[in-house]
């Protein structure tokens, strides 16, 4: 084993750490009984996607079509039934939700 697979194998368990996705979950779902419009960042897209399939919530990153794109954030703005979005670093720039009241 080469020291950059060692590497990326410590970074894979730090960032897709258990308890870090409990901890997530139960962020969310306490911030979405109370009716808050949460956003979820991560910049790996492995641990986004995963994240995203646990929660059973949309997911924006960078292989996300424009049109999904503008359709999940319409959604996360206009009506109650999506409450908690998950972004990429393309939600760094140039998304603005000032409907959004928490950050994880």
């Amino acid at each position: 084993m080469n020291p950059s697979d060692k590497n990326n194998n410590k970074k894979q368990l730090y960032i897709c750490n258990p308890n870090k996705f409990i901890s997530c979950q139960y962020l969310v779902e306490m911030h979405e009984k109370r009716g808050d419009k949460i956003i979820v960042f991560s910049d790996d897209i492995f641990a986004l996607k995963w994240l995203a399939r646990y929660l059973e919530r949309p997911y924006i990153s960078g292989e996300v079509s424009q049109q999904e794109r503008l359709n999940v954030l319409e959604y996360f703005k206009q009506t109650s039934e999506v409450n908690t979005i998950l972004l990429s670093k393309v939600g760094d720039t140039s998304i603005d939700l000032p409907i959004a009241n928490v950050i994880i």
